[in-house]
C-alpha cells in the first residue's frame, strides 16, 4: 500500500463542476410540464448529458487530484462506460419524474436511480485504472459511499422539485453537488492504492494533471453554459405565439373586439406583466397562441414555478401569470386560495375529505380533482361552504 496525497485545488474544483452540473440539469427541467413532449424529451436528454457528464467530470477531476508516486494509465472504454453509463441511468430518473404524476415515491425512485448512477460511475472509472496500480475497496466503505449516493441524491431531488422555485433549485443543486462529490471521496478514503509486482513504466503524460484538470473544469463549464442559453429561447417560443400577427384591414369602420383584442394578447405572450384585455378572464397559451378563459370555467390554478396551470373539466393548461397576479386580477370570492400552492373555484367545489390532521377538497365533474387544504385556510373554506 502506498501513501496517497490530494491536491486541495483540484478537490475544489470538482465540487464546483459537479454543483454546476447539478444546477444545469435541474433548471433545464424546470417548467418541462408545459413543454410539448418531443421538446420535453430534447430537454431531459441535455440535462441527462449535463448531469451526467458533470458527475463524470467530478470524478475525472477528483482521480487527477490523486498524488501517487508512480504514473497510472486508463482503460479507454471502461473510462467512456462508466460516463454512459452516468448519463443513462440519471436519465431514466429525470423520464420519472417528467412523465406522469409526479408523487413522493418517484422522487424517492429518482433520487435513488441517481445515486446508483453515481456510485456505478465512481467504480466503473475506478475499474479502468491501468494494471500497474493495484486498488482494493473496503467492503463497508462501498457500503456507506452508496448510502450517502443514494440519500443525498434524493434529499436534493425532493428539495428541487417539491416546490420549483429558483432558490429551492439552486439549494437542490448544491444538494446535488455535494452528494457527488461526498460519494467519491468516501469511497476514495476507503480505498487503498499499491504498486504491483510486475511494474511496466508508463511514458509520462504529455500534460500536467493540473491543466487536465483545469481544461475539464473549463469544458464542464462551457458545455453546461450552452445547455442553460439553449434554453432560453424554447423558453421563450412557449411564451410567444408562432404566427405573425396580421395587419388591421385599412377601413374607417370600428375595429371588431377580436381585432382589439389580439395585439394585447400577443403583447402580452412577450411580456407577461400587461392588463387584462379581457374582463374576468385569464390568459392560456395552446397551440402556439395565446388564448383568455372565462375564470368561470376554471376549476383550479396550480402554481409551477413563476408561472401556473388552469384545470379545467378538459385540460391542464399553461399560464404565464403567477398565482399572485391570477389572484390579484380577480374579484374577491372567485377564487379560494386554500393553499399557498393552489387558487380553487369554490363554485366547482364537489366535496370534502380528511384524511389524518389533512384536509381535502374534490373539484370538478368529468375528473375529481383533490386539492389539498391547509390548516389556515380550512376554516374559510368551512365557512364559505357552510360545514
Amino acid at each position: 500500500m502506498v501513501e496517497v496525497y490530494y491536491s486541495p485545488f483540484l478537490i475544489a474544483a470538482s465540487v464546483l463542476v459537479a454543483i454546476m452540473a447539478a444546477f444545469t440539469c435541474l433548471r433545464l427541467t424546470n417548467g418541462l410540464r408545459n413543454l410539448p413532449i418531443s421538446r420535453r424529451k430534447v430537454r431531459i436528454a441535455q440535462a441527462s448529458v449535463a448531469l451526467g457528464g458533470g458527475i463524470w467530470s467530478m470524478h475525472f477531476i477528483g482521480m487527477l487530484a490523486v498524488r501517487l508516486p508512480f504514473v497510472v494509465s486508463y482503460d479507454p472504454l471502461l473510462t467512456l462506460s462508466s460516463a454512459l453509463i452516468a448519463i443513462l441511468i440519471t436519465g431514466c430518473g429525470l423520464l420519472l419524474l417528467h412523465f406522469g404524476e409526479r408523487t413522493n415515491l418517484r422522487i424517492l425512485i429518482s433520487g435513488s436511480l441517481t445515486g446508483i448512477g453515481i456510485a456505478s460511475m465512481h467504480y466503473t472509472g475506478m475499474a479502468a485504472i491501468s494494471a500497474n496500480c493495484i486498488v482494493t475497496y473496503k467492503p463497508w466503505g462501498i457500503v456507506l459511499s452508496v448510502v450517502i449516493s443514494i440519500a443525498a441524491s434524493t434529499l436534493a431531488m425532493w428539495l428541487a422539485y417539491s416546490n420549483r422555485s429558483l432558490l429551492r433549485t439552486v439549494i437542490g443543486a448544491v444538494v446535488l453537488g455535494l452528494s457527488i462529490s461526498a460519494m467519491h471521496y468516501a469511497a476514495m478514503i476507503n480505498t487503498t492504492f499499491a504498486q504491483a509486482a510486475d511494474f511496466v513504466a508508463e511514458p509520462i503524460p504529455a500534460l500536467d494533471p493540473q491543466v487536465l484538470a483545469i481544461s475539464v473544469s473549463l469544458s464542464a463549464f462551457v458545455i453546461c453554459g450552452l445547455f442553460l442559453l439553449l434554453a432560453v429561447p424554447m423558453e421563450e417560443t412557449a411564451e410567444e405565439p408562432h404566427p405573425a400577427p396580421e395587419a388591421a384591414p385599412a377601413t374607417d369602420a370600428p375595429a371588431t373586439n377580436k381585432q382589439k383584442i389580439k395585439a394585447p394578447s400577443l403583447a402580452l405572450s412577450r411580456a407577461g406583466n400587461m392588463a387584462q384585455p379581457v374582463k374576468n378572464s385569464i390568459p392560456y397559451e395552446k397551440e402556439g397562441t395565446v388564448r383568455f378563459m372565462n375564470a368561470d370555467r376554471i376549476l383550479t390554478i396550480e402554481s409551477d414555478g413563476h408561472y401556473t396551470k388552469i384545470r379545467t373539466d378538459e385540460d391542464a393548461l399553461f399560464c404565464p401569470w403567477s398565482l399572485s397576479k391570477v389572484e390579484k386580477s380577480q374579484p374577491a370570492n372567485r377564487f379560494l386560495k386554500t393553499h399557498r400552492r393552489y387558487l380553487v373555484n369554490p363554485a366547482h367545489i364537489k366535496g370534502l375529505k380528511k384524511v389524518g390532521d389533512q384536509l381535502f377538497c374534490y373539484v370538478g365533474k368529468a375528473t375529481e380533482l383533490e386539492v389539498p387544504v391547509s390548516r389556515a385556510r380550512a376554516k374559510d373554506l368551512r365557512n364559505l361552504l357552510g360545514v
